[in-house]
């Protein structure tokens, strides 16, 4: 038991050695005068700190001495490291302690030594302060030795001071360091950290400052008078208010808010804080975040909502119109329901091309080609063109009756019978330029004469060509079959 508690106690005194790095710096000045002065008073010629680790006595400010170090196996400061109190040799030569240690041979031999432990405030001893000399001496008085041990008291003293120093500035080090590696994430992550001296107004700024107040912030912003001055004027109040409201009440600081760059640019920043006292004074410290890109999306969405809302209430505004005015046209209930799933495919048609886009505009080629998938007997040819949502409605509306038309009484009745679809953008006498569509059935039953009435499709295409299309139709019922001209105003590319 008695052993592993060596093991362990020495185990103990070796880390505390090390905590002090006292082994790994030069020689201080502080004890080089310590042992000069020792070596004075007791006109010994040689003096030391020596610092003992687990086989080394290092002698540290040596006075009389050319060696460095010694094997702690021969130190007579080892046996203040045990004792843990001064320890007095009045004649090495005559204690059976140091029987044949080498310390007593040669031409500088010790034969007297008095050292004092050096203690550490956990009680660890380290080493010893020391004077020896080479010739015996008797009656070491009780005061030589307590002066003696208030010089080691005063060596450990520098030795924690220095120690204290070092933890400061590896303190000091590491704030630094985490301070940087702070400023970089925020950096990296567009936040903007603040610290704000209540008493002075000024701010110190962190992270990706200049990214969100301006390249100029870091000296024209450094001021809360300055930084308010960026602050939109119709938020500059309720900012003030959630200051005031951490400073005086100690609450959170939360704020939402836009400022102003030289550049007239705008930008939305949140802002949070905490209001504290650091090293005695008051202080607001806080993050702002830039977020504009998210405010924006928050807009669109917003606009997206109620522009789909509008759209949504035309689509069954049309439904409901189609549903009433199918039924007033329909034979049967069978004929109803063909009409009406025909009309909802062409309105369905139209609005997977929308949504396939922007759901504002769409392809007329695409609405086109997908009519040819449900009619593989037409064809077409044309320039692609994007038409506004209204403008994709009644174009699949108008070609789909057309079709429909087509099957059930021309061209597609049989099977040589044909259509095509061709359209082209030309420039009528005023200088505009209008969307010219031509229906051509070719193969069918002879169209001759023309219908003696129209029905519901025939109205619901003159309705969508005239009044939506703000357009014209003019048919022909030729004998080789129907030939139907539409023509309406290009749409604005820039609309």
């Amino acid at each position: 038991m008695g052993n592993k508690s060596n093991l362990k106690r020495e185990a103990e005194r070796l880390a505390t050695l090390d905590g002090y790095r006292a082994l790994d710096k030069a020689p201080e000045g502080a004890f080089y005068r310590i042992t000069t002065l020792i070596a004075d008073i007791f006109s010994a010629p040689m003096a030391a700190v020596s610092l003992i680790d687990g086989e080394t006595e290092w002698f540290k400010s040596p006075v009389g001495l050319t060696e460095t170090n010694a094997d702690r196996q021969v130190s007579m400061c080892a046996q203040a490291i045990e004792d843990s109190k001064p320890v007095v040799i009045e004649d090495a030569g005559m204690d059976t302690r140091f029987a044949g240690n080498p310390l007593l041979n040669g031409g500088s031999s010790v034969r007297f030594y008095a050292g004092a432990p050096l203690i550490a405030p956990n009680g660890a001893v380290l080493g010893a302060l020391w004077i020896a000399d080479t010739v015996p001496r008797f009656r070491i008085t009780k005061n030589q030795l307590n002066q003696l041990t208030s010089m080691a008291d005063i060596v450990m003293s520098e030795m924690e001071l220095s120690r204290e120093i070092g933890l400061r500035e590896q303190a000091q080090r590491n704030a630094a360091i985490a301070r940087s590696n702070l400023d970089l994430t925020l950096a990296l992550s567009d936040i903007a950290s603040f610290r704000i001296d209540l008493e002075t107004g000024l701010i110190e700024w962190g992270g990706a400052y200049m990214k969100i107040w301006g390249k100029d912030a870091g000296e024209m912003v450094s001021e809360v008078e300055t930084a308010m001055a960026r602050v939109h004027p119709e938020d500059r109040e309720a900012v003030q208010e959630a200051m005031s409201a951490a400073i005086e009440r100690n609450e959170k600081y939360e704020a939402r808010f836009r400022i102003v760059l030289p550049s007239g640019e705008i930008r939305w920043v949140e802002g949070y804080g905490d209001y504290l006292e650091s090293n005695g004074r008051p202080t607001l410290t806080g993050v702002n975040k830039d977020i504009t890109d998210s405010v924006d999306q928050q807009e669109q969405l917003k606009l997206h909502t109620r522009e789909l809302h509008h759209r949504l209430r035309n689509l069954f505004a049309t439904l409901q119109s189609i549903m009433a005015l199918t039924k007033n046209s329909a034979t049967s209930i069978d004929d109803y329901i063909e009409r009406i799933n025909s009309r909802l495919r062409a309105l369905n048609r139209a609005q997977q091309i929308l949504l396939d886009t922007n759901f504002v505009t769409g392809s007329f080629a695409a609405l086109v080609r997908d009519l040819c998938s449900t009619y593989p007997r037409v064809s077409w040819s044309g320039p692609d063109i994007i038409l506004a949502e209204n403008a994709m409605v009644s174009i699949s509306l108008v070609l789909n009756e057309l079709a429909t038309n087509a099957a059930k009484y021309g061209a597609l009745t049989t099977d040589s019978g044909r259509v095509k679809i061709s359209w082209a953008i030309e420039e009528d006498g005023e200088g505009l330029d209008i969307v010219k569509l031509q229906w051509l059935e070719s193969g069918g039953p002879q169209s001759v004469p023309a219908p003696a009435k129209s029905g519901f499709g025939s109205s619901l295409i003159d309705h969508s060509i005239t009044r939506n299309l703000r357009g014209d139709i003019k048919r022909d019922w030729a004998e080789e079959g129907l030939k139907c001209t539409i023509t309406f105003p290009a749409p604005d590319e820039e609309e």
